[in-house]
């Protein structure tokens, strides 16, 4: 959340950040913090005595600061199981409410332009045509900092008629733990998450890419060398569709339904370090937006150092100043192919738990 003040309106906390501020204290869904007396006033919440009770790191830049996402109530990206507030624009700008879709079963999947999960657009749409009347409604959302006009083109040749939104923001990252695209998560019928962020491959990554046909001795060094750590990953694009479908039909009595306690404890952990990291990325899409990159490129590497497996981070940052590259960028010091073999991209995606 970017403030120019640290007095803020109720409304404006609830909507950027999930916390709504009540008699008993700073509230998500069942979850409620006390706060000391006077932290609000007529002017609003005061931020810095929200920020420390909530865990929330709070950085400024000039004139303006950011508040990052809880770190101090369950030590994971999600707080309770009750699904936060999402508004995002569509292609055309038109706001979408996450809970306007209150009585279907909902999968949000990430995605991005920079990503070879942004041909898989066109599966999430023939899977929501397959279960849509059985209540499944799907939203496919791209984490772009280039917002509308980087995923256009991959929005546009997939024609979806599910809601297909722009987060320029990376707010997934902030209100549901997405580190990495593509990801899913799922939403009940009742607006509880059911299964946190986790990887949702719909089809090998190698099948609608241009050099899925060549051989790798054909291939450029570069292709050659990140086909070889894609055939690395754990990537079984058969498990999350029949998941899927087993919910949609069975509901609750799925196996793959999981009770909230398990939901928390699966989300991605998060400490005061990655709040903090969430509040520079969010100040480095600002700076970018408002036309000071050199600013956003110093707020983006500290996010990297800061959390260095959110891979929605640093690949969004990498795709600015070179795109398509997988050699090491050097106002970062960084690459895809650099980071992946340090990591082991076996590791890249963890497996799926049932």
């Amino acid at each position: 959340m970017i403030v120019d003040d640290l007095r803020v309106d109720v409304d404006t906390l609830h909507a950027a950040t999930g916390w709504r501020i009540k008699p008993e204290g700073a509230c998500k869904g069942p979850v409620c913090v006390p706060l000391p007396e006077g932290v609000r006033d007529a002017a609003g919440v005061d931020v810095p005595v929200l920020a420390e009770r909530l865990g929330m790191a709070l950085l400024r830049d000039g004139d303006v600061w950011a508040l990052g996402p809880e770190s101090a109530i369950s030590g994971r990206a999600l707080t309770t199981a009750t699904a936060p507030e999402l508004e995002l624009p569509d292609l055309d700008g038109h706001r979408f409410r996450l809970a306007d879709l209150r009585g279907h079963k909902v999968v949000l999947a990430a995605w991005a332009s920079w990503c070879g999960c942004r041909e898989d657009l066109r599966l999430w749409q023939a899977l929501y045509e397959e279960l849509r009347d059985e209540g499944l409604t799907v939203v496919t959302v791209a984490l772009d900092a280039g917002g509308a006009a980087a995923a256009r083109q991959w929005i546009e040749k997939a024609a979806p008629t599910h809601p297909a939104l722009i987060d320029s923001a990376h707010v997934l990252g902030a209100r549901f733990g997405v580190v990495n695209v593509p990801n899913g998560v799922w939403i009940d019928e009742d607006g509880q998450i059911v299964r946190p962020a986790e990887p949702a491959w719909l089809e090998d990554p190698h099948a609608s890419s241009e050099i899925a046909a060549q051989s790798l001795d054909d291939l450029p060094p570069d292709h050659r060398e990140v086909r070889e750590q894609i055939d690395r990953m754990r990537i079984d694009t058969a498990v999350y569709p029949r998941m899927i479908r087993d919910w949609v039909r069975r509901g609750a009595d799925s196996e793959y339904a999981l009770p909230e306690y398990e939901v928390i404890a699966r989300s991605a952990p998060r400490s005061p370090d990655q709040s903090l990291a969430a509040a520079h990325f969010e100040l480095g899409e600002y700076r970018h937006r408002t036309g000071d990159h050199d600013a956003a490129v110093e707020h983006w590497g500290a996010a990297h150092r800061l959390q260095p497996d959110n891979w929605t981070y640093k690949r969004q940052a990498w795709n600015l100043e070179e795109p398509e590259s997988v050699r090491t960028v050097s106002r970062y010091g960084s690459g895809w192919l650099d980071d992946v073999r340090a990591l082991g991209a076996e590791n890249y995606y963890p497996e799926i738990i049932p």
